[in-house]
This record gives structure tokens, C-alpha cells and sequence, in this order.
């Protein structure tokens, strides 16, 4: 429910007392069992961005569930597992989170100015990536030439890809053979079964990942998100 906020204990001894409810699963879970976190696309060799003076950018990876702190509305903080969906809903409205509200920032510019809140320790000042591309001495020529220039600011507004079929993900685990299946509508298995690799510590070839007709994509169901991860970690315990 909170933009940005440090996170407390969470406690799930009322959902586990519910009917149905088998687990809660938090972060604290997730390391114990070495689980780590997706990695960033900037993290590959074959994708890799250099800021202005040389520097890589910062290690930002995607939290299966946050640690500490959230950092937007809506991220995840605890899986529940249950017998059917009902209960799972149950469950999670009945594990107690404790939350500190922090001051939160909603704009681009706002974020980058002095004093701001800080989101992530490795990335000071919130600037994620410093780039630039193009011969800036032309540019700047060629509008000091010009009979006319337009200035104007212009803001590029967050977007929801918009499908038709919402994201869902069954995990399943075999103990006989070690290997997981994950069966997700998705624009890329391959991406899948590496991250999911990654981050529950095995070969992609233990991952097995199925994605049938998709209902719509646009581009967003070509990543690789937390619940694809959790559901088949899940599903292992």
C-alpha cells in the first residue's frame, strides 16, 4: 500500500490459521534457502551500458519480494500458499505487515534533485544510467545557426501494456529427477529458464518452461517476473 517504506516484521501466524493455508513465505525465507533475486538485463556481457565516464551501471536486480524496504505500491512482501485461491486471499489478508511510511517521489525530475530520497544505496543521487549518444558540438551548432528554435518540455508518461490475458504462472517440481516446469503465457521461454536458473541456483537445463497461445503481449510478458520464480520455488518446498 506504500510508494516507499522501510519494512518490519511480517507476521503470518493468523494466516497460517486459517483453512488452507500451508505457508508464508517471506525474503527472509528466500535466503535461507539461497534463492537470489532476478538479475538485471544489464548484467549480460551481450547487453552491457556504460555510463558517460566509463563506469558500468549500477547492479539493480528485480526483488522476488521486497527486503527491508518497498519501494513502489503494489510489491510484493509475502507468498502465500494454500489449498485454492480463496484461501490464498484469505491468508494474505490476514498476515500482519509492519510498515514505515517514508517520503516518496512520483517524478522524474523530483528524484534526481538534491535531497531527494534515496531508493537504492548503489545508485546515488537515484541517476541510474548517465548516457549520451551523438556529436553534441554539431548539435549545438546547428541550432546557433537556426532562424528559429522551439523549446519544449515534454514528459514520457508511465505505460501499462494492456493484454487481454493476465499474467498467471503454475510451477511445479519433480524430486525424482530435480527439475522444475514452469507454464506461463510469455513471449520468451528462453529468458525464463535462464533467469530462473539463476536465481534458484541450478542449469537452465533443469528448467523446463512452456508457454502455449498468449492472449496479448506487447512486449510485457517478454520479461521474466517475480512470481514465475516464487511459484516454482514454492512448489519445491
Amino acid at each position: 500500500p506504500h510508494a516507499h517504506a522501510d519494512l518490519g516484521a511480517i507476521d503470518g501466524a493468523a494466516a497460517l490459521a486459517a483453512p488452507g493455508v500451508m505457508a508464508v513465505l517471506t525474503a527472509a525465507d528466500l535466503a535461507a534457502d539461497g534463492v537470489s533475486d532476478i538479475p538485471c538485463l544489464t548484467r549480460d556481457p551481450s547487453a552491457e551500458f556504460r555510463n558517460r565516464d566509463g563506469s558500468r551501471m549500477p547492479d539493480v536486480p528485480y526483488p522476488l519480494l521486497a527486503d527491508g524496504k518497498v519501494r513502489y505500491v503494489g510489491e510484493p512482501v509475502a507468498v502465500v500458499v494454500a489449498e485454492t485461491a480463496v484461501q490464498a486471499l484469505d491468508g494474505a489478508e490476514a498476515t500482519v505487515v509492519d510498515y514505515q511510511p517514508l517520503v516518496a517521489v512520483t517524478e522524474a525530475m523530483a528524484a534526481l534533485a538534491h535531497g531527494a530520497p534515496q531508493l537504492r544505496d548503489n545508485a546515488p543521487g537515484n541517476r541510474i544510467f548517465d548516457w549520451e549518444k551523438g556529436d553534441g558540438a554539431a548539435v549545438d551548432a546547428a541550432f546557433a545557426a537556426a532562424t528559429h528554435v522551439t523549446s519544449l518540455k515534454l514528459v514520457n508518461n508511465r505505460l501499462v501494456t494492456s493484454y487481454l490475458e493476465p499474467r498467471a504462472a503454475i510451477g511445479a517440481y519433480d524430486p525424482a529427477t530435480g527439475r522444475y516446469t514452469l507454464i506461463a503465457g510469455s513471449q520468451g521461454v528462453h529468458r525464463h529458464k535462464a533467469n530462473m536458473a539463476t536465481c534458484l541456483g541450478i542449469e537452465p537445463d533443469e528448467v523446463l518452461a512452456i508457454s502455449g497461445d498468449v492472449g496479448g503481449g506487447f512486449g510485457g510478458k517478454g520479461f521474466t517476473y517475480p512470481e514465475y520464480v516464487l511459484v516454482s520455488w514454492a512448489a519445491q518446498r
